[in-house]
């Protein structure tokens, strides 16, 4: 009997499938997403740091995984390194390579590579509607964070005036929102704006519960609350406005 090649590590099988069987075009830019394991956490976070200039890295502290009885279990924490392109095999290659390489040399385990399209980052990171926000905490949870876990929220609020902007920003801090920015560039809708910033954490109802506290003295004033993300200030450009953040 002849075994399967494992597509994970066998770059020409890999490919051949995706031509042959997906009907891939080798010019159609993909996700290559490559893939670390350990236990040492602070190991996979020194990769990240060292690749991030060159690769999108992802870092996952808990990972949840089920098996074929559909028993949970947490694994390893897992480090995801992503080039976005149009890749050849002999590129693929020399980048796996590359990755197994610091696999070996800092006893992690390497996990391979797997292929994605491209994920729409509007979708991904633009801002989000409270009610799309709270589905992104579910999904999150279902990817292995703890319920109650420290998640940074961010509320972008958009206004029409500078009056309207300071009434705004006034009652968000007496209302124990102090840690905002306020935007007083206008957008090319002429609109200015600000962005709230609270440690929240992986709570739904608390999520739902902040977005009407903030919707209600936004629309008393005449702004109107565009969206939600989970980004902290540093997660930011401190110096944009409403338009740049979009």
């Amino acid at each position: 009997m002849v075994q399967e090649p494992d597509m994970r590590f066998d770059i020409d099988a890999l490919f051949d499938h995706m031509i042959n069987n997906l009907g891939h075009d080798i010019n159609d830019e993909q996700d290559w997403t490559f893939s670390l394991r350990s236990g040492d956490l602070e190991a996979l976070k020194e990769v990240a740091e060292e690749l991030a200039n060159e690769f999108m890295v992802q870092l996952q502290e808990t990972v949840e995984e089920v098996d074929s009885d559909g028993n949970r279990s947490y694994g390893e924490p897992l480090l995801s390194i992503v080039r976005r392109g149009a890749l050849r095999p002999d590129q693929l290659r020399e980048i796996a390579e590359r990755i197994g390489t610091i696999a070996a040399q800092r006893g992690l385990a390497y996990d391979g590579v797997s292929c994605y399209d491209p994920i729409d980052e509007e979708e991904v990171f633009g801002w989000l509607q409270p009610d799309d926000a709270q589905w992104r905490l579910r999904h999150m949870t279902d990817c292995g964070l703890e319920e109650n876990a420290e998640l940074p929220w961010a509320f972008l609020v958009v206004t029409p005036d500078l009056p309207c902007t300071e009434a705004i920003a006034a009652e968000l801090t007496k209302n124990g929102f102090h840690d905002h920015d306020d935007y007083d560039e206008p957008d090319e809708e002429g609109n200015l704006g600000l962005c709230v910033f609270v440690a929240g954490r992986n709570n739904e109802w608390e999520l739902s519960e902040t977005c009407k506290r903030i919707m209600g003295i936004v629309e008393r004033h005449g702004g109107r609350l565009k969206g939600v993300q989970f980004y902290s200030r540093d997660d930011m450009n401190e110096d944009a406005g409403p338009n740049d953040v979009d």
